[in-house]
């Protein structure tokens, strides 16, 4: 080995430069080689934690931003019933350049549900403030906040619904102008739960709300997406009578007008529902992909679905149902690369065991099930979790979640895959502490694999954890 290299008794006739040459080089050579081998995919480059003492922290959602800087949201000082509402600013190396907190002066507790950053680097975090039933009659109320790059608030917008009861935000886009466009749920006035989705201008006036209630009393918006006129689509789960669900999904046009609602029914038996929403433009076509589940073969178990509709009509192109294991699955996340080929990432439940795995699929432009795999981190059969996905710079998928490992109970999870299938590397982060890690959003670029999400840590309790990783 290099590191245990001697000189050759030839070299004590050489000069005393050319010996301090030899011997810098002869050390200089292994790190280079480590440096190198460090750098392999699904090595970790660097972990933050952010904690605010012994109560609960977590990162919910992660955006970029200008000058390749990180934004996180999510809850932090959290107890059973409230917690504060959390933006915390990142650079590519790690470093932490500012935290902000939000409490609402009429309600107690606060939480950051999604971030995402304008064309100017302004942030845009959704979330809610109050607590949510039964600890409180009200519920809560949907909340919007603006960031500057440098952290000063410039706006708070705050949302209660008619009837003054349970509110929340769910999801989160931004047009070109930076506009936000806020998918969620509403509790009416008889009507039981309903959609709502909730326009923000970028001066912090809210330009419409829009909410629909479903034929049966259960009705809550998932996913939001907005195309290059400033039109919104929502989608997510409707009851429909006799107990039915549908994966309901609008069409609303910049003022909000409701431009086409339709339900979709895909497998058997009347039961499917969306949990995210995406929105490509394909060749001149304006393409919506759902992920969510629907009842498969006979009606005796759910299948993680992927669907195109039409985004000028809300017509169906295509979808597939994936059976994995054997029982039940779901989809939680999605992604779409530029040629149509749609990715989805969720769960599905061993048909022998009933244990749940993590899961990922690929539907391809043309409308066919490419592939599909079932994960979980062994040895042995056991429970794992995906519920983030995103697609790095080279066209590889990464997924996030936790994955429960012996003796240690579940870990936050970050597993790449080939885009033709296959997998490539995992990367699984492990708290000193005993309670749950979890991966809860992943985001790929140029710069690397950024996982965002929860560890838990002796003396800290839960904290926060972004973690970058070489893709």
């Amino acid at each position: 080995m290099l590191a245990r290299h001697r000189a050759h008794p030839a070299a004590q006739s050489l000069p005393r430069v050319a010996l301090i040459f030899a011997f810098a080089l002869a050390i200089a050579l292994p790190l280079l080689f480590a440096a190198v081998a460090a750098a392999a995919g699904g090595d970790t480059i660097w972990t933050r934690q952010f904690s605010t003492g012994s109560k609960g922290d977590a990162f919910l959602d992660i955006a970029h931003g200008p000058g390749d800087v990180y934004y996180c949201t999510g809850i932090a000082r959290a107890t059973e019933e409230t917690s504060t509402l959390v933006v915390v600013k990142y650079k590519s190396d790690g470093t932490k350049l500012w935290s902000r907190f939000y409490l609402s002066p009429a309600k107690k507790g606060s939480a950051g549900a999604r971030v995402a950053v304008d064309s100017d680097g302004n942030v845009i975090v959704a979330g809610t403030v109050g607590v949510a039933p039964p600890a409180s009659w009200t519920g809560r109320d949907v909340v919007v906040l603006k960031y500057s790059p440098d952290g000063v608030r410039k706006w708070v917008v705050r949302w209660d619904g008619a009837a003054q009861r349970d509110d929340y935000a769910a999801d989160l886009a931004l047009d070109s102008s930076g506009a936000a466009y806020v998918g969620g749920g509403t509790r009416g006035a008889g009507t039981g739960q309903d959609y709502l989705a909730l326009a923000v201008t970028p001066a912090g006036g809210v330009r419409w709300a829009w909410t629909y209630d479903g034929p049966g009393v259960r009705d809550y918006a998932t996913g939001v997406a907005v195309d290059g006129g400033g039109n919104c689509y929502v989608t997510g789960s409707s009851q429909g009578k006799g107990g039915s669900t549908a994966p309901a999904t609008a069409k609303l046009s910049r003022r909000g007008a409701q431009v086409w609602l339709k339900r979709p029914q895909y497998g058997d038996e009347g039961h499917s529902a969306a949990t995210a929403l995406a929105y490509r433009r394909l060749g001149g076509e304006r393409r919506l992909f759902l992920t969510g589940s629907a009842m498969g073969l006979m009606s005796t178990r759910q299948n993680l679905l992927i669907a195109e509709l039409n985004a000028n009509t809300g017509a169906k192109v295509h979808h597939v149902l994936v059976d994995g294991d054997g029982a039940d699955d779901g989809g939680e996340a999605l992604v779409v690369d530029a040629t149509g080929n749609a990715y989805a990432a969720g769960w599905t439940t061993s048909v022998t065991s009933h244990v749940v795995h993590g899961f990922v699929a690929r539907m391809d432009a043309g409308g066919a099930l490419a592939w599909q795999k079932p994960l979980w981190l062994g040895p042995g059969d056991n429970e794992a979790y995906f519920e983030a996905i995103d697609l790095d710079a080279a066209g590889n998928v990464i997924c996030g979640g936790y994955g429960v490992q012996p003796g240690l109970g579940p870990e936050a999870w970050v597993q790449s895959f080939w885009p033709t299938d296959g997998e490539r590397w995992p990367n699984v982060s492990s708290g000193s502490g005993s309670s749950v890690d979890i991966c809860r959003a992943v985001l790929a670029n140029a710069s690397g694999v950024f996982a965002a999400g929860q560890v838990s840590r002796t003396g800290s309790g839960v904290d926060a954890q972004l973690k970058k990783i070489e893709p």
